[in-house]
């Protein structure tokens, strides 16, 4: 075989990759955002800048007229308003054009003056942080249009960002429920406490939530309520799944009232012997009952049951409780 042939088929084979690999090539208009990726806090105003570099590749006739959309998460972040003291246009409109959506306009059809080369900030835009719990969301452009003094459009392209909301202090907890029913409780404090916020990662997957009343000794249904910490919540599971939520950790149990007879209580973000977490009313339960979902049965423990007869011995994170008392009481504990 020709080795010079080899070696000229590899150079044409290596200069047609180097085409595909070859570094982007800048257009006449590129936008992006500082900072590119933005957080802020729950109810914080954010302010971002959009910046503009034009090279002048298309003088005299430069860019006359310029719109851009701003898609975002309006569950996460909204964008309020726009200041375009700094822009080199002189009208200026900034429009909420749908949910998520704005739309800004900028032009100067009445001077008839195309902007020169140069680096711009064109405005600086508000965000305001919507979501009380931690999210992330794309911020994207779309519907790009520049156009020259001629109404010919210039080429450009803009760089996307995100928008992060942080919440200080911020757990998340997860656990696997089963099919069928489960008796669980919040270890953390959930920054939306309704019902369907707290169970949203298994949204479509049960169908029915009760905590208990232990003074009118009924079951009370919570599918449109809400679930707060501190109490047991059956959870009816028509497809296995992870519940997963967050919220600020649960810590302090600060004076849980017990009625005589059957309470179904929550506990707190930690784990603990029973003997310790219930000592605040050491001698004035029967027993505790704790649900194996797995088995779809009750599991005891009896305070004075010598050891090895009792099926647990621990209070645990995200599990809920039946407390059978001798009388009324109060439950304070804490992690």
């Amino acid at each position: 075989m020709n080795k010079k042939k080899i070696v000229f088929g590899i150079g044409i084979v290596l200069a047609v990759l180097a085409v595909f690999t070859a570094t982007a090539v800048a257009l006449p208009w590129e936008g992006w955002l500082e900072p590119q990726d933005s957080t802020g806090a729950p109810g914080e105003d954010i302010y971002v800048e959009q910046w503009v570099t034009y090279d002048g590749s298309v003088d005299p006739n430069g860019p006359l007229l310029y719109q851009v959309d701003i898609h975002f998460d309006p569950s996460c972040v909204n964008i309020t308003s726009a200041n375009f003291s700094t822009s080199p246009f002189s009208a200026h409109m900034f429009t909420p054009y749908a949910p998520g959506v704005v739309r800004i306009l900028e032009d100067n059809w009445a001077t008839m003056e195309p902007i020169s080369a140069g680096t711009y900030k064109m405005y600086t835009l508000t965000f305001h942080a919507e979501s009380s719990a931690s999210c992330t969301c794309d911020i994207w452009f779309d519907e790009n249009y520049v156009s020259d003094s001629d109404g010919e459009p210039i080429l450009n392209s803009y760089t996307n960002g995100t928008f992060t909301c942080v919440v200080a202090g911020e757990e998340t907890f997860s656990k696997d429920l089963v099919e069928g029913w489960n008796l669980v409780s919040l270890p953390l404090e959930p920054w939306d406490n309704s019902t369907s916020a707290v169970l949203s990662s298994m949204s479509g997957k049960y169908d029915a939530v009760y905590s208990y009343n232990a003074a009118t000794k009924q079951f009370e249904d919570v599918m449109t309520g809400t679930m707060d910490p501190g109490i047991g919540y059956f959870v009816h599971v028509t497809s296995a799944g992870t519940w997963t939520y967050s919220g600020s950790a649960y810590t302090d149990m600060n004076g849980i009232s017990l009625q005589q007879g059957l309470n179904m209580v929550g506990w707190l973000n930690c784990s603990r012997p029973i003997y310790d977490a219930l000592s605040s009313i050491d001698g004035d339960y029967w027993y505790v009952a704790r649900w194996n979902a797995t088995a779809q049965e009750f599991e005891t423990y009896n305070p004075v049951a010598p050891n090895g007869f009792n099926d647990f011995a621990d209070m645990e994170r995200g599990e809920g409780y039946y407390i059978s008392m001798k009388g009324a009481g109060t439950l304070t504990a804490s992690c």
